[in-house]
C-alpha cells in the first residue's frame, strides 16, 4: 500500500484542516442566517474568501507537486464532513502518478526562472514613458516564481542529485540564463523584460504562501540554485546589443518598437496568468455568497537586485 512521504503528509495534513475551518465558517453562517433570516456581515465573506482561496491555492501547488488527486480529494471531502487530519486514517489507493505531467510543468517554471533572472540581470530598459514601479513589478514577480518554484521542487522530495541530472550545474544555470538573451537587440530585451514585469503572478503568490504555511520551504531547496547564487554571475556574463533605435525624449519603449516595426511573436501575451497551473475555482456558496470581487493582494518582500 502506498504511504504518501513526509512533505506530502504536511500538504494533506493542511489541506484537510483548512477544509474544516472552511466548511465550519458555512455551517455556521448557514445556521445563523437560517434562524435570524440575516446575512453574515461583510467581514465573514473576506475572511471566507480569503480561507477558500488559499485552501484552493494548496490544492493546486500540491497537484504540482506529485501529490495524487486521489488523496487531495480525499482529505478535502474529510474536512468538508468536519473531520480533521489523523494519520491513522487511511487514504484511497492512488493512480500512479503522471511524471511526465510533472516534470514538463516544472521545467518550464525553471526555464521561466532562467529567462527572468537574465532579464533582471540585464537591468531596467531606458524610457522615460515606463510606468512607475515596473522595476518593482519585475523583481516581485522573479521572486514569486522563485518561491513557488522552489516549493514545488521541496514537496516533490528533489534532491541535489535530481538537480544536477534535471538541470546541470550552477555554472549550467549560468550560462542558459544568460543564453535566453542571446541575439536579441537592446529594444527586444526590453520588450521581454517589460512583459514579464507585467505578468500576473497572483495564482503562484497564492500556491507559495500556502506551500510555505503547510510547512514546506520555499526559500532553498537542494536540487536548485538560489537567485543570490546566479544572479551575479549571470549579470556578468550577459552581453546586450545596444538600442538599433533611440527614442525621441519623453517616448517610451513600445513606441521605439513600433517605430522600428520589431516584433517578438516568441513570447505570449503576458496579461495573464502563463504559467503551468490550472485554473483556480474557488468554493463558494450561491446562498451566501454575494457577488462582489474581493481582490486579493499578497506582499512579497522585494528581493535585493
Amino acid at each position: 500500500m502506498r504511504a504518501p512521504t513526509r512533505a506530502q503528509v504536511k500538504v494533506l495534513k493542511a489541506l484537510q484542516n483548512q477544509s474544516v475551518l472552511v466548511g465550519a465558517m458555512l455551517a455556521t453562517a448557514t445556521e445563523h442566517q437560517q434562524q435570524t433570516g440575516q446575512r453574515p456581515p461583510r467581514s465573514w465573506y473576506a475572511e471566507f474568501h480569503d480561507r477558500a482561496v488559499a485552501r484552493d491555492a494548496l490544492a493546486e501547488a500540491a497537484f504540482a507537486g506529485g501529490v495524487p488527486r486521489e488523496w487531495i480529494d480525499h482529505v478535502r471531502e474529510r474536512g468538508g464532513r468536519g473531520v480533521g487530519w489523523r494519520a491513522e486514517l487511511y487514504l484511497r489507493t492512488p493512480e500512479p502518478v503522471d511524471w511526465d505531467r510533472v516534470l514538463t510543468h516544472l521545467n518550464a517554471d525553471v526555464q521561466r526562472l532562467r529567462e527572468w533572472t537574465a532579464l533582471h540581470a540585464s537591468g531596467r530598459p531606458d524610457g522615460a514613458g515606463n510606468p512607475p514601479g515596473l522595476a518593482t513589478g519585475m523583481a516581485r514577480n522573479l521572486h514569486v516564481l522563485w518561491a513557488r518554484t522552489t516549493g514545488v521542487a521541496n514537496l516533490l522530495g528533489l534532491t541535489a542529485s535530481h538537480g544536477r541530472e534535471l538541470w546541470g550545474s550552477i555554472e549550467d544555470w549560468v550560462a542558459e540564463s544568460a543564453a535566453t538573451l542571446d541575439g536579441l537587440p537592446a529594444e527586444g530585451v526590453a520588450q521581454r523584460w517589460q512583459q514579464a514585469a507585467r505578468t500576473d503572478t497572483t495564482s503562484y503568490a497564492l500556491q507559495a504562501t500556502a506551500l510555505t504555511e503547510a510547512g514546506i520551504a520555499t526559500g532553498t531547496s537542494p536540487a536548485m540554485p538560489s537567485h543570490a547564487d546566479i544572479a551575479a554571475p549571470t549579470r556578468a556574463v550577459l552581453t546586450v546589443a545596444q538600442p538599433l533605435f533611440r527614442a525621441a525624449p519623453g517616448a517610451d519603449i513600445e513606441a521605439t518598437i513600433e517605430a522600428a516595426s520589431l516584433t517578438y511573436d516568441s513570447e505570449p501575451d503576458t496579461t495573464s496568468a502563463v504559467f503551468s497551473d490550472p485554473a483556480a475555482t474557488h468554493a463558494w456558496s450561491p446562498e451566501l455568497v454575494e457577488a462582489t470581487e474581493i481582490v486579493m493582494a499578497p506582499q512579497w518582500q522585494e528581493p535585493d537586485p
